[in-house]
């Protein structure tokens, strides 16, 4: 399930403390490794999402930068807005092991389907408007 995922990886990334971690990827590295675009990977930074070390001109991402962006990629695909990834992803790093992440997610996934469910009756509204001007113009075609 999509939740147990998200909750483990927030869990991963709230223990994760690789500051100093020998293993770093470029960027190129970390594209393939989640099948994410490198324009998607410094949007994400420009974000706060993830803070690449920088080595001369090359990024380097630490096991820390790829557990945040593994968690956005998740957290994305449920149409989750990049400023609340930014949020959870904070918290889970400041966070530690005290944090009830499930809680923390049921609260801003609860928030989020609010949201969309505002924009699926906004989307309704306008298709049976959309779909009532159809068929008047419809109907006035054929009477002519």
């Amino acid at each position: 399930m999509a939740t147990t995922k998200i909750a483990n990886l927030l869990n991963e990334l709230s223990q994760v403390n690789d500051i100093n971690s020998k293993s770093l990827m470029t960027i190129g590295e970390v594209s393939k490794n989640l099948d994410m675009t490198p324009r998607t990977i410094r949007f994400y930074e420009q974000s706060g999402i993830v803070t690449p070390h920088r080595s001369g001109r090359f990024r380097l991402f630490s096991y820390k930068d790829i557990c945040s962006l593994r968690l956005s990629k998740q957290l994305r695909s449920l149409g989750m807005e990049v400023k609340d990834i930014a949020n959870l992803v904070q918290t889970a790093s400041a966070g530690g092991r005290n944090v009830d992440y499930n809680d923390l997610l049921l609260k801003t996934l609860s928030t989020r389907l609010e949201v969309l469910g505002s924009e699926l009756s906004a989307a309704e509204e306008r298709f049976t408007s959309c779909q009532q001007a159809l068929t008047e113009l419809a109907d006035n075609q054929s009477a002519n």
